[in-house]
């Protein structure tokens, strides 16, 4: 036992905070992933955010080790993430990984972020390669789905190599606008300096949010392509994609801009996101997707209502519970 207490002290103490919503199967798989992990002094904290099947519940019977927060609504990805980095900090947590629950791990995926976030004091956050689960892409296994981010023309963001076959061209660290929140490790003390994710976003554009807050504080954000996860994520193709998401991509967009964007960056966006709006709405008429058109005008609409986080879902019939 002090053996192990000696060997736990000579690494950062790691809080991972999991989002659990109606999704028993996926945070299963999660939570076994973890435990086969080569870092030592981890803690798990499984924050079930308002879910109605008990899936919380039956997770916590069978991995009573973990920590288990339960919130009686959906806060989103932001909220439920947020009462996870509110405990972790109380509980002297030194750094926080935000990690999916819907992603499998590597056994060694983790010591890469930490050494990496260590190195230097100026990193608020460090996200790692992730591949497309191969049950996601019909048991093709390294198809990446994030290796890095980058800023587009329309002053949006996007991911390198989505969907390409990893042949290592993604295998440099660098500096980047934003670590993805499927996986991302966050400095302790950044985030007690600007705060933890925003609850204007709910979900999408928050980690960007943070990243770019981060950014305006003196830090920087990186890739670790020396960590890899699985994550099984089943992407919509282009003019398919559900009201819901396109309802909050575009009012956070516009939040985010709002934000963030100034001089000659903030011209750019109110030029050519709309553009791009646009674009994907025309692409969804295409397929006759209309619920998702509709939802694209909704969300920009919504957000010179002033509508923030969960403001607007129900009322445009987008939130079930």
């Amino acid at each position: 036992m002090i053996e192990k207490m000696i060997e736990q002290s000579e690494f950062p103490s790691i809080a991972i905070v999991l989002v659990n919503l109606n999704s028993y199967e996926d945070t299963l798989l999660c939570i076994e992933s973890l435990q086969t992990i080569t870092y030592p002094n981890i803690e798990i904290i499984l924050v079930d955010n308002g879910s109605k099947d008990y899936s919380g519940t039956r997770l916590l019977e069978k991995f009573p080790c973990v920590t288990y927060l339960r919130s009686d609504e959906n806060l989103g990805f932001t909220g439920g993430n947020n009462l996870g980095i509110d405990y972790a900090l109380k509980s002297g947590c030194k750094h926080i990984l935000l990690l999916n629950n819907d992603t499998t791990v590597t056994p060694g995926f983790l010591e890469p972020l930490v050494d990496r976030l260590e190195t230097d004091p100026k990193i608020a956050a460090v996200g790692g390669k992730i591949y497309y689960a191969p049950s996601a892409r019909n048991g093709s296994t390294n198809i990446l789905w994030y290796a890095g981010s980058y800023r587009k023309w329309h002053s949006g963001f996007s991911h390198y190599g989505v969907d390409k076959q990893d042949q290592g061209d993604f295998d440099i660290a660098a500096e980047v606008p934003y670590a993805c929140g499927c996986l991302m490790l966050m400095r302790g003390d950044t985030i007690r300096q600007i705060g933890s994710l925003s609850n204007e976003y709910f979900i999408y554009w928050e980690e960007a949010d943070w990243c770019e807050r981060a950014r305006e504080a003196g830090y920087v954000s990186f890739y670790e392509p020396k960590s890899v996860i699985n994550h099984n994520f089943k992407s919509s193709n282009l003019g398919k994609e559900t009201p819901f998401h396109n309802y909050l991509q575009f009012r956070n967009a516009f939040i985010f801009s709002s934000k963030h964007h100034r001089g000659l960056r903030r011209v750019q966006f109110l030029l050519f996101y709309p553009v791009l709006a646009l674009y994907r709405l025309i692409q969804d008429l295409r397929f006759n997707n209309t619920r998702g058109a509709k939802a694209i005008v909704w969300g920009i609409f919504d957000y010179f209502r002033g509508y923030r986080g969960k403001c607007g879902l129900r009322e445009r019939g987008l939130l079930k519970q």
